[in-house]
């Protein structure tokens, strides 16, 4: 009673009042969440104890300007090929929704969609953004927005994909928590996979399940799966183009996922190994994506990264190349800027096809989308 009494009293508050106290909230979390990050007391190397704090300011002179700056630069290449799979994804399953766009303006789209949402929660910059500009100018507000919903189980599928191809070979960090990690989350992880493929392709099979299958809580799984599939109806005969996205959300996470080790090699952590960092780094991700509750992830992505890689890297090391990984992704997206001021009120995508018919400049789009109407 009293949660929905607070429900009840939270929602009666005006829109900007909600804004305003739930983005107080999260500045509150992130500084919260350095303050224990970086107090906690850690071991030196010559058996002294002090802050992580004190320890990342001990161990910043050490750095090796030139090696910094190469391998930072590698970081962000990494990232920067992700981001492009990421960019090709939104064009593929827009495409699969009889849209399609330049590739520049995705690009530009992209860019701007990731320096909106630098410092929002998770990915809501980017995907509040991307939808609004392709709905803007296809005039299918309900097709961006099944593509959108692919778009963002294909993200979890990328990241389930990522955590697969590393476990193997990075699952020494677990130490003997290995095996009972193993059989906790592989099988999920491949339900889950083959799952989404089969409500893709056969979407007919898993109703039925769904109807004549009895398990708990299976109403409220019918409404998902109804809307999921729903979602997916225009790529049923596109199985290609599925697959296709699904291989780039794979790159777009394993890119990510690589990136941390080139910043950990930034910072000199001589223990760093690729598949160890790598595989880390696809739980570190997957927590910093569905933790609401930090700006941008910030102060979650150290604290992971610390807690799977201390013992083999360093807890200075982890948390210096969790916070540079931010940075050196992060930094791509300020071009963003350039291209959100150049983009003004009267600003048209070169040429936009609609179920193969292309609209030049876009002059008819205020007629079309009248004429659907």
């Amino acid at each position: 009673m009293a949660s929905l009494s607070l429900h009840w009293t939270w929602a009666r508050l005006p829109a900007g009042l909600r804004r305003s106290v739930a983005t107080a909230a999260k500045v509150v979390l992130t500084v919260g969440a350095f303050y224990l990050l970086l107090t906690h007391q850690v071991r030196t190397d010559d058996g002294r104890h002090v802050s992580a704090l004190r320890a990342i300011a001990d161990y910043l002179p050490q750095i090796d300007a030139a090696v910094f700056w190469r391998f930072v630069a590698l970081a962000a290449a990494t990232k920067f090929v992700g981001i492009l799979c990421s960019m090709y994804r939104w064009q593929l399953l827009l495409e699969g929704q009889g849209i399609r766009f330049p590739f520049g303006h995705i690009f530009g789209t992209f860019l701007i969609g990731r320096f909106l949402g630098t410092f929002l929660p998770s990915t809501v910059g980017l995907d509040g953004y991307k939808l609004y500009d392709a709905a803007r100018f296809s005039g299918r507000a309900a097709a961006a927005t099944a593509a959108t919903a692919v778009e963002k189980v294909l993200g979890v599928i990328g990241m389930l994909l990522t955590f697969l191809v590393a476990f193997p070979l990075g699952y020494e960090i677990l130490g003997g928590h290995a095996a009972l990690v193993a059989a906790a989350t592989v099988p999920v992880a491949l339900v889950a996979i083959g799952a989404f493929f089969l409500l893709a392709f056969r979407p007919a099979l898993v109703q039925a399940l769904i109807t004549n299958v009895p398990f708990p809580g299976r109403a409220r799984l019918r409404g998902f799966l109804t809307r999921a599939s729903d979602a997916a109806a225009a790529y049923r005969d596109q199985k290609l183009v599925l697959v296709n996205a699904a291989a780039q959300s794979f790159l777009v996470h394993f890119c990510t996922a690589a990136m941390y080790f080139f910043t950990a090699l930034a910072i000199g952590a001589a223990g760093a190994r690729f598949w160890e960092v790598t595989f880390a780094s696809t739980i570190q991700i997957f927590a910093t994506v569905m933790s609401p509750f930090t700006i941008a992830g910030e102060g979650v992505r150290e604290i992971v990264q610390t807690l799977l890689l201390a013992k083999k890297i360093g807890t200075t090391e982890s948390i210096i190349s969790a916070a540079l990984g931010f940075w050196a992704a992060e930094a791509l997206t300020l071009g963003g800027a350039w291209f959100w001021w150049r983009r003004g009120p009267s600003y048209r995508p070169a040429y936009v096809v609609l179920d193969g018919e292309r609209q030049a400049a876009l002059d008819r789009a205020p007629r079309l989308r009248a004429a659907r109407r």
